[in-house]
């Protein structure tokens, strides 16, 4: 892959799968801030659950009331005021319900889309060099899937905690009203099932870190198989890749059913402490039943009450799955929020003024990783209205001078001027409006071919668009097209051949019609007719700009101004196409084998 978006070989994301964890209360602490713009909310929803948990503890003295003065008395009168009451109270919790369910619900959901945006954002923030070492798949599963787990928890978790909770306070003082004895026994339960729940808990904290770092290679097996789709059939890697998927596939299924085999032993087991505590309470109750020393209206109540309790004492420990899953999810959105730029804006930076005289690279050194440098002191400058192409062999630096001016990154030592002022004084948006760019490899976005052209330039006019397709040998492809500019063109401009792709980016350099222009590669890898018209559209484009063309194919540059030739990160040779070919040199070389190839 060329162009200077992609340099050093991706290295992953960091701190992706080094599972580092932050605890949960850490987490949950740094969450807490996100539900302040909502406090209103909260308080209906929690004044709605707390009504809830009062209506389902009160159906239980209601149960007791039937019982002990309607059935036992055959007061039929009484029966119907209670079966009324007991209706009334039943719609009012429906309608809580619906109230407390679907603000929680606006809450989680309103949480992860400020979540996601700010994640979202902060990526946009960054420095190339974090496009470089980060697999896209991996941010991708970060704002979708994670996003995911935590939004179902801020959905989920109130509920269960909050109205759950509220439920089982109230039907516990209710149990010791009743009998505070009987209560006691069955309360005797409780220490052990947090204990339990907290050791649910931390085994699935662990093992949905690992499925979601899991998941995330997953997602970029997938992804790069499906865009390298051509590259795997020509090859016949079919049944390689699908053996590689089936590997990464059954990989995340046994984390996953480690996940599922603790959170499906989480239920049974309360279930199993719950049926204990329901036992002896039935045994000694029932006792005191038949000795009449409990009434039968209390006794039912107590045991109504004991299983009402029973839902949402399990919903606390599936509730804690889905907490692990999103503490999990929301500590890698996080990461992703907290990477930080290796290129930042000064403070104080001012506004490039219009570029008048030359660039400058001034004793410029650069590397990606200590131990490999890609350029060493080089003294280069390029004057107003000249085309300088850059040419040598593969990796002798020539893209990362590109880079540079752009400010992709900062020079090692050294420094990148415009005009005399050094790039890293002057803003990022008034230094790369003045520069254009034509890459090797188009980026195109799946939109319209008004939107990819329009892209550089917000606000353009039909009329301008239309001109710089034209001046850019596009408007012809474009008018074949039935719907024309606003035909789609597909996920990285797929339904377009390389010529029009091409075009297209040609078209758009010349919308934006910066003063400086860099051409990486623009003209290799194509057919001799589209060649030939994107050729043209380059010398349209580089009319009156300073134009910086990195080349491989040397023949496309012979009519630059000077040509400057780099091996090992340095300045080998400066001179015109007839001036180095002249010399014995590097140039030479590279131009005779060039044209043995042919």
């Amino acid at each position: 892959m060329s162009g200077i978006t992609q340099m050093p070989l991706r290295q992953g994301m960091v701190q992706e799968g080094a599972q580092r964890g932050v605890s949960s209360s850490a987490v949950a602490k740094r969450l807490l801030p996100y539900f302040r713009p909502h406090r209103v909310r909260m308080v209906l929803a929690l004044i709605a659950m707390a009504l809830v948990a009062v209506i389902t503890a009160g159906s239980m003295w209601i149960l007791k009331q039937v019982i002990d003065r309607a059935l036992l008395s055959a007061d039929m009168q009484m029966l119907s005021q209670i079966v009324f009451l007991l209706i009334a109270l039943y719609f009012m919790k429906a309608v809580l319900s619906y109230v407390h369910d679907f603000v929680t619900a606006y809450i989680g959901n309103a949480i992860v889309r400020r979540l996601r945006d700010e994640a979202y954002s902060n990526i946009h923030s960054l420095s190339m060099d974090f496009f470089t070492r980060t697999d896209s798949a991996r941010v991708i599963a970060r704002l979708t899937n994670d996003g995911q787990l935590v939004q179902n928890a801020l959905t989920k978790i109130p509920v269960m905690i909050v109205r759950d909770g509220l439920t089982v306070v109230g039907l516990t003082l209710f149990l010791f009203y009743l009998h505070w004895k009987f209560a006691l026994i069955a309360f005797t339960l409780l220490p052990l099932s947090g204990i339990l729940i907290a050791r649910f808990g931390k085994s699935l904290r662990k093992t949905s870190r690992q499925g979601q770092s899991k998941m995330s290679d997953l997602y970029t097996l997938i992804q790069e198989t499906i865009v390298g789709a051509p590259v795997v059939k020509a090859f016949q890697r079919e049944d390689y890749e699908r053996e590689r998927f089936r590997r990464e596939n059954q990989a995340y299924f046994e984390i996953y059913m480690k996940n599922a085999r603790v959170e499906s032993l989480s239920s049974p087991v309360m279930e199993m402490l719950g049926a204990l505590g329901m036992g002896v309470i039935l045994w000694f109750g029932g006792k005191d039943v038949v000795h009449h020393v409990w009434t039968t209206g209390a006794f039912f109540a107590f045991i109504g009450s004991a299983l009402q309790m029973y839902q949402p004492v399990k919903n606390f420990s599936r509730s804690n799955a889905t907490l692990q899953l999103a503490f999990s999810g929301a500590e890698r959105m996080f990461q992703l929020m907290d990477e930080r730029p290796t290129v930042v804006e000064r403070t104080g930076a001012v506004d490039l003024p219009a570029f008048t005289k030359a660039i400058e690279f001034d004793d410029v050194g650069f590397s990606y990783q200590p131990e490999r440098t890609v350029l060493d002191g080089v003294h280069l400058t390029v004057r107003r209205g000249e085309v300088v192409a850059l040419v040598g062999p593969s990796g002798s630096g020539k893209t990362t001078l590109s880079a540079l001016l752009l400010r992709f990154y900062d020079p090692a030592s050294g420094a990148v001027r415009i005009d005399g002022r050094d790039i890293r004084e002057v803003t990022f948006q008034s230094l790369r409006k003045q520069i254009g760019l034509v890459t090797q490899e188009t980026l195109l976005f799946n939109d319209t071919i008004r939107a990819n052209i329009a892209y550089a330039r917000a606000g353009a006019t039909e009329a301008e668009i239309m001109a710089a397709a034209q001046a850019a040998n596009a408007w012809e492809f474009i008018q074949d097209k039935p719907l024309g500019l606003d035909t789609m063109i597909g996920e990285r401009g797929i339904l377009l051949s390389g010529g029009q792709k091409q075009r297209l980016a040609i078209a758009r350099a010349i919308l934006k019609n910066p003063p400086i222009l860099v051409l990486d590669e623009a003209t290799s890898a194509l057919d001799a007719q589209s060649e030939r018209l994107v050729q043209e559209a380059v010398e349209r484009l580089m009319k009156n700009r300073t134009t910086l063309v990195i080349a491989h194919r040397l023949a496309t540059v012979k009519n630059a101004h000077r040509i400057v030739v780099m091996e090992h990160g340095k300045v080998a040779e400066t001179g015109t196409h007839a001036e180095l070919l002249a010399t014995d040199g590097i140039y030479r070389h590279l131009y005779e084998l060039q044209m043995l190839e042919r």
